[in-house]
């Protein structure tokens, strides 16, 4: 990508790459989805009667399959409901916190198998008579609650977790998921290069090209191959001794849903977090059918478009919709800006759906990508810069994602902490906490009253910790706004608080100082601006 937006703060960013995120599969047995198709298939199996009991035999003997694979492999099985998940349960969070956190798999491993009930298109038999009193049966489709299988597996070429789901009642409606950015972290293991990922985001590599070249590679052929390696270790019949399963019974597959993401990662959280303030200001105006129709490069349309703003993990995010698909603009980690389209509806972009047709789908989300991205690239940058003390005065997240408040000027001890801090003996070996202690007795009564003040200055890069020591230091930047603090506080914003405030004036006029003098006019200058803006009533 070499666009507008790259143009406009290349200097500002580290590196960005584009790749699939999220990706669903879904699997069909075409000729299975029709009463006909499935009568011709019980007869073909040599079945005269079409009972419920005939097709219950094939839920039984993947049943039995799956019970049988599961005890030879040593995977469990978990009742969803028997671990608390319910209908809302999150499944994956659940395997990531009790099966994938301790385990770096590199090849082919399940993790677990999720079982479930629930509603799916399936078929039933009824017998009924005709007006001449023979007795015959007759198949139907119905919803209805079934059995589900969630396979949760890591897999060699898309990394994982991963999860196969598998209906257990005819006419089997299957489903695979993977994520491109565990599929991207399986390749640069196998190609030995170094790497730094973070809720779903690569934040720092070794090699920006070939993380690229990597993301790219992602084909639907690949895809497919993995698809039907699972299947034919997951998806058969039980017979006794063997397990098979019909020719009959082969899926076609067919892409549900693809999230294609460009990732631009600052050098700075500061000044990432200050412009994409700026952009959900700018922004506003893209959410409108005409914005939105030449994002997706589609014919403008009045209807099936919304844009909305919400919260993603305690940050704003800028959502459009464009007929069922999405476009999203958010600040991910503070210092990671991801633009997302998620392709629910490809027909109306003029896309196929079935798998082998998965790279069109990247090539198209990243143009939408990009044509989002231009939109954003107009932006002052003495503006952003301008907004920048804002990390000063305001709570900021620090990296465990709990907000950290800012420094309150008015507490005499927090004045006192930065006076101590910029004192010239600990600008070359840095300072100790239980040091600060012995010199802030006076203000500090416990050393960790004195942490909590530190980690203020340290989510804001006015304090550093020395890598591998105790030892903390001020940084070039803390320097200068400590001193503009100091400075603002003792010789502008106090004096001119008592002043306002001082209720004897008339001793002042009598014989007024220099510096109270000058007070005075600034006390004036700021009571005709109120006035002549209004400020007063």
């Amino acid at each position: 990508m070499n666009n507008n937006f790259v143009k406009q703060f290349g200097e500002n960013i580290n590196f960005f790459y584009s790749c699939f995120d999220r990706v669903i599969m879904r699997g069909y047995i075409r000729r299975l989805f029709w009463e006909s198709g499935l009568v011709f298939f019980l007869r073909a199996l040599g079945f005269k009667k079409l009972t419920n009991g005939v097709m219950r035999i094939f839920t039984d003997q993947l049943n039995s399959h799956i019970k049988k694979e599961s005890e030879r492999s040593g995977i469990p099985i978990v009742w969803w409901p028997s671990v608390g998940g319910g209908k809302n349960g999150d499944k994956h969070r659940y395997v990531e916190k009790q099966y994938v956190r301790d385990c770096q798999p590199k090849g082919n491993l399940v993790y677990c198998i999720i079982t479930d009930t629930e509603t799916a298109m399936s078929f039933a038999s009824r017998e009924l008579t005709t007006r001449k009193g023979k007795n015959y049966r007759q198949v139907y489709k119905c919803k209805k609650l079934v059995k589900h299988y969630y396979i949760y597996f890591h897999d060699q070429f898309l990394g994982g977790p991963c999860y196969l789901k598998i209906s257990s009642y005819l006419p089997f409606p299957c489903e695979f998921y993977f994520n491109g950015h565990h599929a991207i972290r399986v390749q640069l293991e196998k190609r030995g290069l170094s790497y730094r990922m973070k809720d779903n985001a690569i934040t720092w590599v070794e090699d920006s090209a070939a993380l690229e070249e990597i993301s790219q590679s992602i084909t639907g052929r690949q895809v497919k191959e993995r698809i039907e390696f699972w299947m034919d270790r997951f998806f058969k019949f039980d017979k006794g001794k063997y397990s098979t399963r019909s020719k009959h019974l082969e899926h076609d597959w067919y892409i549900g849903q693809a999230e294609v993401c460009t990732n631009f990662v600052f050098k700075s959280a500061r000044f990432c977090t200050a412009l994409f303030e700026r952009l959900l200001d700018k922004c506003s105006r893209i959410g409108l059918p005409d914005s939105l129709s030449q994002i997706f490069g589609k014919r403008i349309t009045r209807s099936k478009t919304k844009s909305t703003r919400r919260l993603y993990d305690n940050n704003a995010c800028l959502k459009s919709w464009f007929k069922g698909n999405a476009i999203k603009l958010y600040n991910k980690l503070g210092y990671f800006l991801r633009t997302e389209t998620t392709i629910n509806n490809p027909k109306s972009l003029g896309l196929k759906k079935p798998v082998l047709f998965l790279q069109a789908y990247l090539w198209y989300g990243v143009g939408c990508n990009e044509r989002l991205a231009n939109c954003c690239a107009q932006v002052d940058l003495t503006s952003i810069a301008q907004d920048e003390p804002a990390q000063f005065s305001k709570p900021v997240l620090a990296p465990n994602g709990k907000k950290v408040p800012a420094v309150d000027h008015r507490k005499e001890r927090q004045l006192e902490l930065l006076k101590e801090l910029i004192k010239p003996k600990y600008s070359v070996y840095g300072f100790k906490t239980a040091t600060l202690q012995k010199a802030l007795a006076n203000h500090f009564g416990k050393s960790a009253q004195i942490r909590y003040e530190l980690q203020k200055l340290l989510v804001r890069g006015i304090v550093n910790k020395k890598k591998s020591k105790s030892f903390y230091i001020v940084t070039e930047e803390g320097w200068k706004w400590i001193w503009v603090t100091i400075s603002s506080v003792s010789y502008f914003v106090n004096p001119l608080t008592s002043m306002v405030y001082k209720k004897q004036l008339n001793q002042l006029a009598a014989q007024p100082s220099g510096v109270e003098e000058a007070y005075i006019l600034i006390n004036q200058g700021l009571s005709r601006f109120t006035q002549a803006f209004g400020l007063i009533a």
